[in-house]
């Protein structure tokens, strides 16, 4: 009788989706398990046999031509995200930081001596789930993180003990007044020195400008930027990578530069919004194992740059 089968993988992962899942499987266990799994033959050639076949796509429009080496490894880092999220909640600060390294922490902390707020920038790559709780596990204050109601009621943030639940400001479908509303309490919370939490690469907002992403045409929203602009907060990016073993190292930039006060609006706008691309470009382009899957397939069907695209969508 075959012992792996979609059906029984899938009620096991949906236990490990569960509160009771995050609370009661140790993350050490779960991590060897989620490693033991997705080296099997069934997790390669059936279980992601379609993301196999997604990132075989992204390498060939990327001009990536080594995209074996990251098989299996990539099944390994994608899968049960929010169980490990919500799992690692559950350990003493001493196992956290075993398993956690942060390193850059003084650009953070030299950012918020200037009073003046961050915007802490993430993306949809790697294990971005830490900074639900890294931060506040390391006793920084006033750290708010925006997310979709959709991924509030997810287990990633349902799931995390409750002395440990970060907090939130929520949006839905980000309607204009949902947009003032949350802009406000973003700002508010900046000017009082605090950090804001975003993911710089989404696709939820009014508008976005258009720019060449690894040969593609890729719309970004300027948020982040607008946020920083309008407080003068520092614009502060992270990125986090997890292993196969379970382990996450945290990597903390220095400040982008946000350009000169003598320049308009909208061009430092662009300048920020430059730099975050060419850091999220490079790690796309060089380290294919920590994409989003879903970004990734969103960037295989979005058109190849041209000279007749358009600056800006709304």
């Amino acid at each position: 009788m075959k012992i792996l089968t979609k059906n029984r993988v899938d009620r096991i992962g949906s236990f490990f989706e569960t509160e009771k899942g995050s609370l009661i499987i140790p993350y050490s266990v779960g991590s060897r398990l989620i490693r033991w799994f997705t080296r099997t033959d069934f997790a390669r050639n059936e279980y992601f046999r379609h993301r196999e076949l997604v990132l075989r796509e992204f390498a060939q429009q990327a001009d990536i031509t080594d995209i074996d080496r990251i098989f299996p490894e990539t099944f390994t880092l994608n899968f049960q995200k929010g169980w490990r999220s919500a799992s690692l909640s559950y350990l003493s600060d001493k196992a956290f930081f075993r398993r956690v390294k942060v390193v850059g922490k003084q650009h953070l902390d030299d950012a918020l001596a200037a009073k003046k707020g961050v915007v802490l920038l993430n993306s949809h790559f790697g294990f971005s789930e830490i900074a639900l709780t890294v931060f506040s596990r390391m006793k920084y204050p006033e750290i708010a993180t925006v997310v979709r109601e959709k991924g509030a009621n997810s287990i990633k943030v349902k799931g995390i003990k409750k002395e440990h639940e970060p907090a939130l400001l929520k949006f839905k479908d980000q309607s204009n007044e949902e947009l003032i509303r949350l802009l406000f309490k973003a700002r508010q919370s900046l000017k009082d020195g605090g950090i804001v939490h975003l993911l710089g690469d989404g696709y939820h907002g009014k508008s976005s400008i258009n720019f060449e992403f690894v040969g593609k045409v890729r719309g970004f929203r300027p948020s982040f930027a607008e946020l920083a602009l309008s407080t003068g907060a520092a614009v502060v990016p992270m990125i986090a990578r997890l292993d196969v073993k379970g382990n996450i190292r945290v990597e903390i930039y220095p400040p982008l530069n946000s350009g000169d006060e003598a320049m308009n609006h909208q061009d430092r706008v662009m300048v920020l919004l430059s730099q975050y691309i060419e850091i999220l470009s490079m790690l796309w382009k060089n380290e294919p194992q920590h994409m989003n899957w879903g970004f990734t397939e969103k960037f295989i069907r979005q058109l190849v740059v041209s000279a007749e695209t358009p600056e800006e969508v709304d």
